[in-house]
């Protein structure tokens, strides 16, 4: 009998350790960030790694226009975009924002983007709103949310407050 309940302790000790391995809790500093693809405006698709891949560190920026904390996070996303696009970092050239709105309506979401003076050209949608597979795998259910992506695709930071993601960028700054 105690030979049983020290198998089915280690079972189930086995079984924890796998589930917790195979969960959706990865997505932490130093993690790949997983890929998406989706929907411009244009309507052509945008993959995230085509982003980071031009030796870029993303901001991979989750907002909607019915969001109020989302659009009053504008001006200082707009600032630090402004501050960083062009600057060289220690490895990577310049800075982006990978901008995925869970809006509904098309129009509502490229309006804000024009009335909010969001100049990045990296805004996608596929217009799901919280049906969108990215709240899934991405592992979000409140925004803004954030996650700091390097040139090659790791995750560098999440959910960082604009001041936090001002210091994180410059600290990275290539020193001359």
């Amino acid at each position: 009998m105690m030979i049983f309940d020290i198998k089915r302790n280690v079972l189930i000790f086995l079984l924890c350790i796998f589930c917790h391995c195979n969960s959706t809790d990865s997505l932490i500093n130093g993690a790949d960030i997983p890929d998406v693809s989706l929907p411009m405006p244009s309507g052509q698709d945008l993959a995230l790694s085509s982003v980071f891949g031009q030796n870029k560190i993303v901001l991979m920026d989750f907002w909607a226009s019915w969001c109020k904390p989302c659009r009053e996070s504008s001006p200082e996303l707009i600032r630090i975009y402004n501050k960083y696009k062009d600057a060289k970092f220690e490895t990577a050239d310049g800075f982006t924002i990978y901008s995925v709105s869970l809006d509904t309506d098309k129009e509502k979401w490229q309006k804000a983007i024009e009335k909010d003076g969001l100049l990045w050209p990296n805004h996608v949608s596929d217009l799901k709103g919280f049906g969108s597979e990215c709240v899934n795998t991405f592992q979000f259910n409140a925004i803004p949310h954030y996650y700091l992506v390097d040139e090659r695709g790791i995750i560098i930071g999440k959910n960082l407050t604009a001041k936090w993601l001002d210091y994180e960028l410059g600290r990275r700054l290539k020193k001359e």
